[in-house]
C-alpha cells in the first residue's frame, strides 16, 4: 500500500501537482515520520511550488518553499542555486538603485551551507561511531555464541568419555 502512495506521489510530481504531492507526503509522514521516500516527495513538492511561485512573481512565497526544501536538504546544490537565483531575480524585479545589495540571502545560504556541512559531517561521525559500537557488540555476542558452542562440544566429549568408562566398568 505504501509503495502505491509513493508511486502516486511521483506521478503527482511529474504532472506538476505539487500541492497534492505535498498533502500526500505529509499524510504518509503522519503515519510513518521516518519514511525517506515521503520526505523526498515533500522536498520535491516544495521545490516545485517554489519554482511556480517564482514564475508568478511571488518571490516571498517562492523563498518560503525553497527555504523549507533547503532546510530538509541542505547539501543540495540545486536548491542553493535556486535560492541564489531567486534573490537575484527579486533584486532585478525590484529594480533597486543598488543592484548589488548585500545579497544577504546568498551569503546566508553559503554560511548555512558551511554550517550544515559541518553539522552533517559531525552527525555522520556520530552515526559511524554508533554503528561501530553496534558491530563490536554484535561481534562480541557472536564470539560468546562460539565459546558456548565449544563448551557444548567439550561437554559432549566428556559425556561420551564417561559413557565409555562406565561401559568398561560395567563389563568387569
Amino acid at each position: 500500500m505504501e509503495n502505491e502512495w509513493i508511486k502516486e506521489g511521483n506521478i503527482l510530481l511529474e504532472s506538476k501537482q505539487f500541492e497534492e504531492a505535498e498533502l500526500l507526503a505529509n499524510s504518509i509522514l503522519g503515519s510513518d515520520p521516518s519514511n525517506s521516500k515521503a520526505e523526498f516527495i515533500l522536498t520535491q513538492a516544495w521545490i516545485g511550488m517554489g519554482k511556480e511561485e517564482r514564475k508568478k512573481g511571488n518571490f516571498q512565497k517562492a523563498k518560503e518553499y525553497l527555504g523549507k526544501a533547503y532546510e530538509k536538504w541542505p547539501l543540495n546544490e540545486n536548491i542553493r542555486k535556486e535560492l541564489a537565483e531567486l534573490e537575484n531575480s527579486h533584486l532585478q524585479f525590484k529594480k533597486s538603485p543598488m543592484p548589488l545589495r548585500n545579497n544577504s540571502l546568498i551569503q546566508n545560504v553559503y554560511n548555512k551551507s558551511t554550517e550544515d556541512l559541518t553539522l552533517s559531517v559531525n552527525l555522520l561521525r556520530l552515526e559511524i561511531e554508533k554503528l561501530k559500537t553496534e558491530l563490536e557488540t554484535e561481534r562480541k555476542e557472536h564470539t560468546k555464541e562460539k565459546s558456548w558452542a565449544w563448551a557444548y562440544l567439550l561437554l559432549g566429549i566428556q559425556i561420551v568419555v564417561l559413557f565409555g568408562i562406565f561401559s568398561k566398568i560395567s563389563k568387569l
